[in-house]
């Protein structure tokens, strides 16, 4: 995973090339909704090479998305994406406690 200032060029150099209207979707992780189980996700991920290096505070998301040029269009918390994509499923799938799903848009 990248640290936040590579995040961040990345979407620069998306709003640097994209059409106005384009839309950037990404998930992220809270790091302060961290719980004993994530905790334990995010060592085994160190251990094989994939570190968490970058997570977002979804009440500043939208500013620092303006600042690169992007407007944030959704900002999906694990209850919203429950709702959405897994309420209906019977095979015991389920979101995750600890990401969120993100739309932002270029301006």
């Amino acid at each position: 995973m990248s640290s936040r200032n590579e995040v961040f060029a990345t979407l620069r150099s998306i709003t640097d090339i994209a059409p106005v209207g384009s839309a950037v979707i990404f998930d992220y992780f809270v790091l302060e909704e961290a719980t004993p189980y994530m905790k334990k996700m995010q060592e085994n991920l160190r251990k094989i090479g994939e570190p968490i290096k970058t997570t977002f505070d979804p009440s500043t998301l939208a500013f620092e998305l303006e600042s690169l040029g992007l407007r944030l269009h959704e900002n999906l918390s694990p209850s919203d994406i429950q709702e959405r994509y897994f309420q209906s499923r019977t095979n015991g799938y389920y979101a995750s406690k600890h990401v969120r799903f993100a739309m932002a848009v270029v301006e």
